[in-house]
């Protein structure tokens, strides 16, 4: 038996180190996946509070400041913002995949959340491989193989950045015959720091190689990104590729432009059996451009919801809620 899943990709700019206001974006833009049809909503690398392009850019003159205020707007994976979440996915019953920025005590790390349609926060990934300029920032994580979800609808799973084409996980992946995967990027404001077009490279290959549809959220990088250091012109054009891949490594709905700010939208139909081989499927829905969601206009300030009781112990990591592995680098 198929079966046809809705899954949504965001391209967003953040709300740039504000933390309160991040939350509340990424609540607006689950309800509005939601009251699309979406079942799953995917978001890019490091989307609370953004990913700190600041420290490629200048000198650390005035990177201690940008450091200590991404660490003080980074969130706990049990804090009342990602209760708010959660809450925001069971409400609108939708599977959510989102990169933050974990904060423990002075220790932040990049952070991937898979919360399920019931507000179950079934895993949280510590990102491990970090480049040398992220090591600035962010405390590595525990090295660890990524988990894949067998959920109703299909088997999921994620990886951040270049963790994407590391031979180790995605074979990791494979071995449990995912079926669709979130490759999340965090957008740059250089066209494509990696070189051309690396990170829609990668995410085509991703699917070719593993036979997996891969949605790949990237973030809208804007002149706002570098608002009040020292005004200086970083960005010629907002930037930001997402992108929604077929197995076959063919693109299943039309990009959005870049700078553009929505949430790509696809149908995809998978073997609920999970038997069947994924190679050759194909994405159904080739939206028409008016279907495109414009992110939500942004609001007052949002009551953040509380009340969450964590449930039984299923991180991706090897440690038990509340308890962190010792050692790591400590943040700037």
């Amino acid at each position: 038996m198929r079966i046809t899943v809705r899954v949504a990709a965001v391209q967003a700019e953040p709300s740039w180190l504000r933390l309160s206001d991040g939350v509340e974006q990424v609540v607006e833009l689950i309800e509005a996946a939601a009251t699309q049809g979406a079942r799953l909503i995917a978001f890019p690398e490091a989307f609370l509070p953004g990913y700190p392009w600041w420290r490629w850019i200048d000198t650390n003159q005035w990177n201690v400041e940008y450091s200590s205020r991404c660490r003080e707007n980074s969130m706990t994976r049990d804090g009342v913002e990602m209760r708010a979440i959660t809450e925001a996915a069971a409400t609108h019953g939708i599977h959510v995949i989102l990169g933050f920025g974990e904060r423990q005590d002075r220790r932040i790390y990049m952070s991937q959340a898979v919360i399920d349609d019931s507000g179950e926060l079934l895993s949280v990934r510590r990102k491990a491989g970090l480049n040398s300029v992220e090591r600035k920032i962010f405390a590595s994580g525990t090295p660890n193989l990524p988990a894949v979800h067998h959920t109703p609808i299909g088997k999921y799973g994620a990886l951040s950045g270049q963790e994407n084409q590391r031979p180790l996980l995605t074979r990791a992946l494979r071995a449990d015959e995912e079926q669709i995967h979130v490759a999340a990027w965090p957008g740059t404001p250089y066209g494509d720091a990696a070189g051309p077009d690396s990170s829609t490279t990668v995410s085509r290959m991703y699917a070719l190689e593993v036979g997996a549809f891969v949605l790949a959220p990237t973030a809208v990088v804007g002149e706002s990104a570098f608002d009040g250091m020292g005004g200086a012109h970083r960005v010629a054009d907002p930037t930001g590729c997402s992108r929604i891949y077929a197995a076959d490594g063919s693109e299943a709905v039309t990009s959005l432009g870049e700078g553009e700010e929505g949430i790509l939208y696809a149908d995809l139909e998978l073997d609920a059996a999970g038997t069947g081989d994924p190679q050759f499927d194909s994405a159904r829905a080739t939206r028409d451009r008016k279907e495109r969601d414009r992110v939500p206009a942004r609001r007052g300030s949002r009551r953040v919801a509380s009340g969450w009781q964590a449930g039984p112990d299923r991180w991706a990591l090897p440690m038990s809620l509340g308890t962190y592995p010792a050692g790591g680098t400590a943040a700037c």
